[in-house]
């Protein structure tokens, strides 16, 4: 089973490319491979850039601190678990306040290293992170897993809550929906929306050579399956399928 996502605002979809940095990050930084991380440290300049845009925290927040207060609504329900409640609501505050208490930009240790630097402008050019341009990286690519694991591990600080906040709010937003299953005869679907709006559209699909190709507003949801192909563009699928539908929002 496939999962695609598709998020409908900017604060999801950069938090979905923030996750999938993260997730390219630990693999990377787990691995003994020195050009693994060479790999890691240029994740880092990514991880920077995108944690470093205060619209991103301001919302981040705001949203947080919605749900918080949603919850907080519901602790006088007698269906809902109480436990299970109070540890969620203890995971969003304990989140909200190490993300605000958060000063300056986390990559500010990253742009003040004269070495990642020399690094970064040269990942931009081809082939001049080879050791005749950057004898320095060549010559810190011998050392030992663990000293440039644990070097690597000395930049990360300042993103460790960014990744925590971030895995929560996705965590949060991917539970609030519940999967129901659909068909189309025709390989293209469309369902009403009613004036609602969704921050996250998932869909699974078993068929591992069709991709969803979504678009959605408040009046309408229209999902076109396409076949993959790597040697153009992608052709409409035009048969059978049966597939999960989940409508995300906080």
């Amino acid at each position: 089973m496939l999962t695609y996502e598709y998020p409908s605002n900017e604060t999801v979809r950069s938090l979905l490319r923030l996750e999938y940095l993260f997730h390219r990050q630990d693999i990377f930084m787990q691995s003994d491979d020195p050009e693994h991380h060479l790999n890691a440290i240029s994740l880092l300049f990514d991880i920077g850039d995108v944690t470093s845009r205060a619209d991103l925290k301001s919302n981040l927040l705001k949203e947080l601190d919605r749900q918080r207060l949603y919850l907080c609504g519901l602790r006088q329900e007698q269906a809902v678990n109480s436990e299970a409640l109070e540890s969620v609501l203890l995971e969003i505050e304990k989140s909200l306040l190490s993300l605000n208490n958060l000063i300056g930009k986390p990559n500010t240790l990253i742009n003040e290293n004269e070495w990642l630097s020399v690094i970064r402008s040269r990942l931009s050019v081809a082939g001049a992170t080879s050791p005749v341009d950057l004898p320095s990286l060549y010559c810190w690519q011998q050392l030992p897993a663990d000293q440039r694991r644990a070097q690597l591990h000395s930049y990360t600080p300042a993103f460790n809550d960014w990744k925590t906040t971030c895995h929560l709010f996705l965590k949060l937003l991917r539970q609030s929906g519940d999967a129901i299953t659909y068909s189309t005869e025709n390989g293209s679907f469309q369902l009403p929306m009613t004036g609602k709006s969704y921050q996250l559209i998932r869909v699974d699909v078993n068929n591992q050579i069709l991709i969803p190709e979504i678009s959605a507003n408040k009046h309408v949801l229209l999902i076109r399956f396409l076949q993959s192909s790597t040697t153009g563009k992608p052709p409409a699928y035009t048969g059978a399928i049966e597939f999960n539908l989940t409508l995300c929002n906080l």
